[in-house]
This record gives structure tokens, sequence and C-alpha cells, in this order.
């Protein structure tokens, strides 16, 4: 079944945008008329797209009218940090990641913030026939996950609450409010790892710890996961201990950049 006109030609239409967008990222400050050559659509098309972008503030113009030339914003360039910054924190925690995958043998887990949930970016998988699954990208809500907690507990108790909805859904239709959540999320901070046992999903627990930059703000999370029979009571403060350490390295890593 083929998409409706007005689809197609939305989605052309952001296709352009974006490509008017790399353009002027390439050849910035840039020019109408040279970007509508080296794009090979119409000046007039190019201007009401640069226009567009200008008003989302991706793009500004410098110059006097007629003359004008385009150039990236701060916004774009924070985009591009972001991905820079997540780049930089993969390249220094995975040698750390692995190294706790091979004690444990249970996988390991980055994850990043996104608004109020944690998003997958690095994982080093175990080698046991049976693990849990997660794939990179995936985006669950910090309020019910281990890396979740270990990362509220490290933000200044005024915003953990704004991270956390008024009532939150676990597994096996439980749930816990977030003056629940709030309460716990102390001793988290005392201990420096959250244990999760069956809040996501209930056969998996899992491990989190925050990383965090040099003014002890988090940054991110890691956490290690498994089916929830193999986390036995004995394992736990080892466990704990392990992932802890694990962060101070990383977090280490990252205030030496």
């Amino acid at each position: 079944m083929s998409e409706p006109s007005d689809v197609r030609s939305g989605m052309q239409s952001v296709l352009r945008s974006l490509d008017v967008l790399e353009a002027v990222a390439q050849s910035q400050p840039a020019g109408i008329s040279a970007l509508a050559r080296s794009l090979g659509i119409p000046k007039a098309t190019v201007h009401r797209i640069l226009r567009t972008l200008g008003e989302a503030g991706w793009v500004a113009p410098q110059g006097v009218p007629g003359e004008q030339r385009w150039v990236l914003t701060a916004r774009a360039l924070a985009v591009g940090a972001s991905v820079m910054n997540q780049e930089d924190l993969r390249e220094r925690a995975r040698p750390v990641m692995v190294e706790l995958g091979q004690k444990t043998d249970e996988n390991v887990h980055l994850s990043v913030p996104d608004g109020d949930a944690l998003v997958l970016i690095d994982k080093v998988p175990s080698t046991r026939p049976v693990q849990t699954v997660a794939h990179v990208g995936e985006r669950v809500p910090m309020a019910v996950t281990a890396s979740g907690w270990a990362f509220l507990s490290r933000l200044p108790e005024a915003e953990r609450a704004t991270r956390i909805p008024d009532v939150v859904a676990l597994a096996e239709d439980a749930h816990l409010t977030r003056d629940d959540i709030l309460s716990e999320l102390n001793g988290v901070a005392e201990r420096g790892y959250d244990i999760n046992t069956g809040r996501w999903r209930a056969d998996v627990s899992a491990i989190g710890s925050a990383i965090c930059d040099r003014q002890g703000r988090p940054v991110a999370s890691l956490s290690i996961s498994m089916p929830g029979y193999r986390l036995t009571d004995d394992l736990r403060a080892p466990y704990g201990k392990l992932v802890v350490d694990a962060t101070m390295r990383i977090s280490a890593e990252l205030a030496r950049r």
C-alpha cells in the first residue's frame, strides 16, 4: 500500500531540510546560490528552507540583506557536541565495561539520560546461554530501573522529583508513588548503587551505579543485568562494589579529559 501524497511530500521536505543543514555545516558561511548549485535545488527553495531552519534556531544569517551567508547556531553545535560526548563516554567506559563483564559474566549496560528516561548506548554481552535481552537504543523510564535509581540518587533532591511521575507502574501490576521512590533514593545514594529485583521486568534483576562529572553530577549509568534467579543474596554486595568501582574509574577518566 503506497503512502498518501501529502506524507511523501512531507518526508521529501524534511530530507531537503536536512540536506541544506548538512551543506551549511560543510561550507559555512554558505550563500544561497552556492547551496542551490551544490544541492541541485532551486534558490527559492533553499531560501525558504533556510528561513524555516532559522526560525527554528538551527541556522542564522550573517551580513547585510542581499549578501547574507548562513552559519550553524549554537543549537546545532550543541547537538553535535552531545554526540561527541557520548562517543567519548563510550570510548572511556568500554575497557571498564569489558573487565566488569569478565568478572561477572553478565550483561553490562551503559545508559545516558533522555528527559525522565535512560537510553542504552553500549553493552557488553554475557557469554551465558541464558541472559537478559536489551538492545542499544532502547529507552526505559528512570523511575523503574537500577540504572535510573542510581542516576536519580545523584541529582539534587529538588530535581529528583521532576524526573518521577506521580505513580509509577511496575511489573506484575504493582506500583510505587513518587514519594515511595524518593524515600528510597537516599539509601541508594549512601550505598552508591541500586539493586532492582523485578521492578521493570519480573524475571530480571540488575545492579546500577551512576557515572558523574567532576562536579559530582550524574551523566550516565552503568549496570549489570541478569536473570533474577542468578542474583543470589551472597552476590548482591560484591556485585554492588564491582559496579561502584567501575563507575568511579569511568568518572575519574572523564574528569581527566
